[in-house]
């Protein structure tokens, strides 16, 4: 049940952020990934939450750094209100977080399988950015399939490391330790 939830929650966030964001309603376009955040922290065990927030934060990051490849790329366009000072949308920074609450769930089977993440990466990112281009959120550079080649290539990258990072949180419980002299 918790998954299906998980999955559910994601997908609806998915779903009103991209509409949001194709009515120009970029900041409001932030909370339904907000809400699907809260509801994931809410149904983890206080034991996981640091671990959680720590995925949660670590996938903002790399997701500001993907998305400027994206867009440095010309891979992705967004209005120019999206964009303040050329940063990538705060509405697509929400849907990292939101997509991290799917990594110890309902992606969990993909930790430590590299290879199949590497793929999994490349394939599914795609379809999510042609529909968001069709919904309005977004524009995919011309042309089209080549857009789609470069997220593709850049995810298959990015989400092994997301699974990654989500390893090293379960063996730390969330605790990052500092690096000790020898």
């Amino acid at each position: 049940m918790l998954v299906f939830l998980n999955v559910a929650a994601s997908y609806a966030a998915w779903f009103a952020v991209a509409t949001l964001a194709s009515h120009g309603l970029y900041l409001l376009a932030v909370l339904p990934s907000l809400a699907a955040v809260s509801l994931h922290l809410a149904l983890t065990p206080s034991s996981g939450r640091r671990a959680e927030l720590l995925l949660i934060a670590a996938a903002i990051a790399l997701g500001v750094v993907v998305e400027a490849v994206h867009m440095a790329a010309g891979a992705t366009r967004y209005s120019p209100l999206a964009t303040p000072g050329g940063l990538p949308p705060a509405f697509m920074i929400g849907l990292w977080a939101a997509f991290a609450t799917l990594v110890n769930v309902s992606l969990a089977w993909l930790k430590g399988r590299v290879l199949l993440a590497c793929v999994f990466g490349a394939v599914a990112s795609g379809p999510s950015y042609y529909a968001g281009s069709k919904l309005g959120a977004l524009e995919l550079g011309e042309p089209v399939w080549q857009s789609l080649l470069i997220i593709g290539m850049v995810w298959a990258v990015a989400f092994p490391v997301l699974l990654q990072l989500a390893l090293v949180l379960d063996r730390t419980g969330g605790h990052l330790r500092s690096w000790k002299k020898s």
